[in-house]
């Protein structure tokens, strides 16, 4: 089998001349990377498409190597000078030919993210002859369906011209061979905007896939690890480690996590925000540069190398992003990954996104707390969520309720293993039939 992955740029290169950072997403770090490792040990031929100046939230790791025998094809991105849009899709049409005159016929595409890149693939299916799968993991693989989203007015310079464009990038939904979608709330959102999805197909937890043993996890040999940076405060092997991972993002919210930690004022432990963005600069202010002074909080750049390491080594995670008008977790793989790992995970219950879908019941009856209807944004809601989430945070306390949700967090999340996803996913894409 041939099978081209176009996608985010999933790993850290050197182009030429041009540098390529890793894009920090679910769907690249924790979807693509697994993917391409687990197909090339299944003695796939596998194709790679990335684009060569990559935006958003961005890291680069001089250590990073892609899987062996994986043939790249990187592409302009579609803000190319001059004609942006039609530079960009000549340049990934470009990139699916030349993997072709190298490779042979590409039996199946896959597509982490679908928007914009959909309708485009769906067009040259017919020419190329392949099979297109597309995965829908946040707010780009939904929000595009919406015409009533103020964002797609904007973008396509009005509501008609919006209208249209999203019923042209739903139509692609409906005309591809596969849909996966990240959760199963979010298939409900895709329900309800009237496009098809097939199967759940979650990001596989972080994990370990080789070559050689599996690297220690003893906290002393995580925090001497040449590829974790340091930005502010010291890793604490001596303390327990309760994690907070991903894109340092106001998303995230990650400087409520510094606040229900000091209000929760639990000895002996440390707030870990391991991730990488624009805003990491602003994490050291307020509650959470006190925090840091104490040795109860600290800042590190975890490459998605090496990142399996944090979740293998911590003692609990700490989720603190939460919907708003512009952001749902459909299902964060940083959680997943903490679940795998037997950890318990303190989370935020939201009326929407598809965050517990990784947890055991247990785990969310013991250290879920109730976010439902309250804004991080207004100051009566923001207290109310420190002291709940302060109140679960205190809960970690008690060994054996930690081990218990623990435990059943490895159970639930057992499914979710690099192995277990893309199992799951072949025998979709070689029946028809849609599994959960």
């Amino acid at each position: 089998m041939h099978l081209m992955v176009v996608g985010k740029s999933a790993y850290s290169r050197v182009i030429g001349t041009t540098v390529v950072p890793i894009t920090i997403a679910g769907h690249t770090a924790q979807f693509m990377r697994p993917l391409l490792t687990y197909a090339r040990s299944r003695a796939m031929t596998v194709s790679y498409a990335y684009p060569l100046h990559p935006a958003g939230c961005l890291m680069s790791d001089a250590a990073d190597e892609l899987p062996a025998g994986v043939a790249e094809f990187p592409f302009t991105d579609v803000e190319a000078a001059k004609a942006p849009l039609h530079i960009g899709y000549l340049s990934v049409e470009a990139s699916i030919r030349r993997a072709i005159e190298r490779n042979g016929r590409i039996d199946w595409v896959f597509l982490p993210y679908a928007y914009p890149l959909a309708p485009l693939l769906v067009s040259l299916r017919a020419v190329y002859g392949f099979k297109l799968a597309l995965f829908l993991r946040g707010g780009d693989g939904y929000q595009w369906l919406d015409p009533g989203w103020s964002h797609a007015a904007q973008v396509f310079g009005g509501a008609e011209q919006a209208r249209t464009a999203c019923a042209l990038y739903r139509e692609s939904l409906m005309a591809a061979d596969f849909v996966g979608v990240a959760s199963a709330w979010l298939g409900s959102v895709v329900d309800r905007l009237g496009a098809r999805w097939d199967a759940v197909v979650e990001s596989p937890a972080a994990q370990w896939l080789g070559p050689g043993p599996a690297p220690s996890r003893d906290k002393r040999d995580i925090s001497a690890d040449p590829g974790v940076a340091v930005r502010a405060g010291a890793l604490d092997p001596g303390r327990r480690w309760l994690l907070s991972a991903g894109r340092i993002h106001p998303d995230k919210h990650l400087d409520l996590a510094a606040d229900i930690v000091a209000e929760a004022g639990l000895p002996g432990w440390q707030l870990v925000l391991a991730g990488a963005g624009g805003a990491a600069a602003d994490l050291g202010d307020g509650g959470l540069r006190r925090l840091i002074e104490r040795g109860e909080a600290c800042i590190a750049e975890v490459p998605p190398r090496i990142i399996h390491r944090l979740y293998e080594g911590c003692d609990a995670y700490l989720q603190t992003a939460l919907p708003s008008a512009t952001f749902v977790d459909a299902r964060p793989s940083s959680v997943t990954s903490a679940a795998f790992h037997g950890k318990p995970v303190v989370v935020p219950v939201a009326e929407a996104g598809g965050v517990t879908e990784s947890l055991a019941p247990e785990n969310v009856e013991a250290f879920g707390f109730d976010a439902r209807r309250l804004d991080a944004s207004r100051r009566a809601d923001r207290a109310d969520l420190v002291r709940r989430g302060a109140a679960a945070v205190r809960r970690l306390a008690d060994p054996e309720l930690r081990h218990r949700c623990g435990e059943a967090n490895a159970r639930h999340a057992a499914s979710s293993s690099v192995a277990a996803v893309f199992d799951k996913l072949w025998v979709c894409l070689g029946t028809g039939k849609a599994v959960w």
